[in-house]
């Protein structure tokens, strides 16, 4: 336990007074250590779940016995611990966010006060002179996320544009570089039940990377990442982004992933 960091150190040096008083503990008694533990009978391990097979002892013909695997599982599982009150309360947190009392039952949530002030902090964002700075010094060299990001299942998306302009008067003659991304995620995801919070942690990240920043729209995505045949349905609208270029979003899909992912649209204006 002291040589794999499970023992329990104590404050003080271990002493021949101290051992003598573990007259009870061979273990420790044996032990050679330069600063004291806790008692090793008073160590536990806490595991959410062990299985292991049975052995069966078969008797040979000369008599000796020999084990073997038989095929019976001993399971045991912990259905409770320390941290369960913490998970639960996570759990019954992001529930919430999903399905609120405040709206119809199986209605997701549309938009509120913080959502729509969200979405005006996000819809123009462009980066700090800070990170204009440090962006023309060469300081920020992180690779950029990936231009589609999908959560599987049916999940708001936004549609996104990210320009980077000429640093420098130096560099006038460089191109303007534009990316597009599309990304979906669950509220458990991106911390919240509306498409400003799907945007809220690329739009950031992307401004660290010294991009100016628009959410052109957004809608859902029905994404199915079955593993011979995966499927992106982009329709629907954003009450703060407005309706995202389901099109656009969809021939992105298909080309970032080199045509692995089919991805389709509808444009109807009643899907919400």
């Amino acid at each position: 336990d002291a040589q794999y960091g499970g023992a329990i150190p104590l404050n003080t040096p271990v002493t021949s007074t101290a051992l003598e008083k573990n007259d009870d503990n061979e273990a420790m008694k044996s032990q050679s250590l330069p600063y004291g533990y806790a008692r090793f009978d008073k160590l536990a391990l806490q595991c959410s779940q062990l299985e292991f097979l049975d052995p069966d002892i078969v008797l040979k013909d000369d008599g000796t016995e020999v084990g073997s695997i038989s095929d019976r599982w001993n399971v045991f599982r912990l259905e409770d611990a320390w941290w369960t009150p913490h998970l639960t309360d996570h759990q019954q947190q992001m529930a919430s966010l999903v399905s609120s009392s405040s709206y119809p039952e199986g209605e997701a949530a549309s938009t509120d006060a913080s959502d729509e002030e969200l979405v005006r902090a996000l819809k123009d964002a462009s980066p700090s002179p800070t990170v204009i700075e440090e962006e023309r010094s060469g300081e920020i060299t992180s690779p950029l996320p990936s231009n589609i990001l999908l959560a599987p299942g049916v999940h708001k998306y936004i549609l996104l544009k990210a320009t980077k302009y000429p640093s420098s008067t130096e560099d006038e003659g460089s191109e303007t570089e534009v990316q597009w991304f599309v990304k979906s995620a669950s509220p458990a995801e991106c911390g919240g039940p509306y498409h400003a919070n799907v945007a809220q942690s690329l739009v950031n990240e992307l401004q660290c990377k010294g991009y100016d920043v628009t959410v052109t729209g957004g809608g859902r995505i029905d994404y199915n990442n079955d593993e011979y045949a995966p499927h992106a349905h982009v329709y629907g609208f954003s009450y703060g982004f407005g309706k995202g270029d389901h099109a656009k979003a969809a021939s992105l899909i298909e080309s970032y992933s080199n045509n692995t992912v089919i991805a389709t649209y509808d444009n109807s204006n009643t899907l919400y």
